[in-house]
C-alpha cells in the first residue's frame, strides 16, 4: 500500500502475524479473532488483508480491508487501530485516508464503509465524523432487549456513482461476535 504521508505499510503474513495479533489483543480485549488474522495472513488478497503501519521504523498501528461476498460493491475497513502511545498525533486520519486511497486504487468497489460500535467519548468516532461522507445507525440486528449501538460510515470511492446509504442491510454482526 502506498502512502500519501510517507508512512510504510507492511502486509501481514505468517512472519509478522504475532505482531498483528498482539496489537489486536491489546486493542480489542473482548473481540480477539486470531483465526481472522491467520486467514488473511495465509490467503492474502487485495480486498482481504491487513497491514502493519510504520512511521520510519516505529510501529504505529494496524489497518485492513475485507469484503462481504454478498455485497460486492462495498469494501470494509477491518481491524483499524493506532497504538495507544501514538494516538492524538494525527496518525489515525493519515492511515484512514491512505486506506481509502488504497481502496480507490483497487478500482473494483463503489463504496468504502466502516462498521463501528458507538459509545461515549470513543476517539475513532470523531475521526470517522471528520473523514467519512455519510453516517447512519445500524439497527437491523437490534432486538427489544438488546441494542447493538452500531454505526455505519460510508465514503464514495467511484466518482461515477452516487453515494448510497447502507439502509440496514443485514451483516450478521451479532452471530460473528457471539462466536468469538
Amino acid at each position: 500500500m502506498k502512502s500519501l504521508y510517507n508512512l510504510t505499510y507492511e502486509i501481514v503474513n505468517l512472519e509478522n502475524l504475532d505482531i498483528a495479533f498482539t496489537i489486536q489483543k491489546e486493542t480489542w480485549k473482548d473481540d480477539v479473532d486470531y483465526n481472522d488474522l491467520y486467514e488473511k495472513a495465509t490467503n492474502t488478497k487485495d480486498d482481504n488483508c491487513f497491514f502493519l503501519v510504520y512511521d520510519n521504523d516505529t510501529l504505529i498501528g494496524l489497518t485492513g480491508v475485507d469484503v462481504y461476498e454478498e455485497y460486492k460493491e462495498t469494501i470494509w475497513l477491518d481491524w483499524f487501530t493506532i497504538l495507544k502511545e501514538h494516538r492524538r498525533k494525527g496518525y489515525g486520519e493519515k492511515v484512514l485516508r491512505d486506506t481509502i486511497q488504497y481502496c480507490i486504487g483497487l478500482k473494483v468497489y463503489d463504496t468504502f464503509r466502516v462498521e463501528t460500535t458507538y459509545y461515549e467519548s470513543r476517539p475513532a468516532l470523531f475521526l470517522y465524523d471528520k473523514v467519512m461522507q455519510m453516517k447512519e445507525d445500524y439497527t437491523a440486528e437490534d432486538t427489544k432487549t438488546s441494542k447493538t449501538d452500531t454505526l455505519i460510515y460510508s465514503y464514495l470511492l467511484n466518482e461515477n456513482k452516487k453515494l448510497e446509504p447502507w439502509n440496514n442491510k443485514y451483516l450478521g454482526l451479532r452471530e460473528y461476535y457471539d462466536n468469538l
